[in-house]
């Protein structure tokens, strides 16, 4: 086979992983399918945490036919017992002659996987398509390298950057088809974050509902976490009560009223306290107490001064702005994203822009923030 066929064959497994995003976390999305003859004879994903891997499903799906066969998988198969037996097992026994891994296992617990084929003849190249697969998995190579989530903004703003009018009035800036795509995000997360503030104004139920386009149940629901330092989540938001939501973590100062914050207890939400700094709960201790509840991919939806917040901190790593054709004007409206911001232009931080599309009559601009250096090769 070429090159260009061998980099085909890898695209096709990186369809599959993204199928798993959200439902395999804490696992990272892997992809794989079974190539014999020029032919794909057999694919599977990682679906669900604690269940089979994704090459055990392009083996089962390959069946015999798998002897003699060529794996194209986006990350290295796992050689040790965790939820499943070792993926290498189930390589060698099924038979197969080369093995085409887009890119290495992070985690020093589940690699090793390259070494063990190797040791037992099987042909392994590696690096097959690398640095998009190692993009597909972002959220866990940051997680494993630094024990961090990765954060993602999302905002919705007019044409001169407002998210709502002097009024408070937001609803709606964007289109129909960019607010189903909100929900796809919110699928693709282990949580979504918001301020005690957009709680307040909006009543959001903070699910993921792809635009409808899906029964609630058959979406990832990511964790719902509200940034409240003064413990006011109303006891009768709607959030409490949303078909199929996600768990609620409420973070709150650790000088919030004792009955407020057993109050939220007892209505079902995990409240973590926090102690100010400045009169803020802290950026770095909020992303900190996500990660210890197994939060490796964060999205942060506002209001304003909870995304300059995240901002300041320089803890956003991508941005997804959703821009409308309308124009708010006027001294008073809300800007996108507030926080201390920076005194001079210089300062900014810079969005290198990965794609910039049209989705209804309005613009979405997605981009990264930062050096990523924990994406690179060790």
């Amino acid at each position: 086979m070429t090159l260009n066929a061998h980099k085909k064959s890898m695209r096709r497994a990186l369809v599959l992983a993204r199928h798993g995003r959200g439902w395999s976390s804490p696992n990272p999305i892997v992809g794989a399918v079974v190539v014999k003859d020029g032919k794909i004879i057999g694919k599977g994903w990682h679906q669900r945490f604690g269940g089979p891997h994704a090459e055990i499903h392009a083996l089962e799906d390959a069946g015999k036919n798998a002897r003699g066969a060529a794996l194209y998988v986006t990350l290295e198969p796992c050689n040790h017992y965790g939820k499943t037996p070792p993926c290498v097992e189930a390589i060698l026994k099924a038979g197969l002659k080369a093995v085409f891994v887009g890119a290495r296992d992070p985690d020093p617990q589940a690699s090793g996987g390259i070494e063990a084929l190797r040791k037992k003849k099987v042909k392994v190249v590696v690096d097959v398509l690398e640095t998009p697969c190692r993009y597909a998995n972002a959220p866990f190579f940051k997680f494993i390298r630094t024990g961090l989530p990765l954060v993602s903004a999302k905002w919705a703003m007019t044409a001169d950057g407002k998210i709502a009018t002097a009024r408070g009035d937001s609803k709606w800036i964007t289109s129909s088809r960019a607010r189903a795509f909100a929900h796809v995000l919110r699928g693709r997360h282990d949580a979504v974050l918001v301020g005690i503030g957009t709680v307040l104004t909006d009543a959001p139920l903070l699910t993921c509902r792809w635009g409808l386009e899906r029964p609630v149940e058959k979406c990832w629901q990511p964790a719902r976490v509200i940034l409240d330092s003064q413990a006011r989540t109303p006891l009768d938001a709607p959030l409490w009560t949303a078909e199929g939501g996600g768990r609620i973590i409420v973070i709150a100062s650790s000088e919030a009223a004792r009955d407020r914050m057993a109050a939220l207890r007892e209505r079902g939400a995990e409240v973590v306290e926090l102690a100010l700094a400045a009169g803020r709960l802290p950026v770095p201790d909020v992303l900190h107490v996500l990660a210890q509840r197994g939060v490796m991919s964060l999205l942060v939806e506002g209001g304003a001064e909870v995304l300059g917040s995240f901002v300041d901190a320089r803890a956003v790593d991508r941005a997804y702005v959703f821009v409308a054709p309308k124009i708010v004007g006027g001294r008073e409206g809300v800007t996108a994203v507030r926080g201390h911001g920076v005194e001079r232009v210089s300062e900014c931080q810079e969005l290198l822009v990965t794609r910039a599309r049209r989705l209804g009559t309005d613009v979405l601009i997605q981009g990264r923030l930062g050096e990523w250096k924990w994406i690179r090769k060790a």
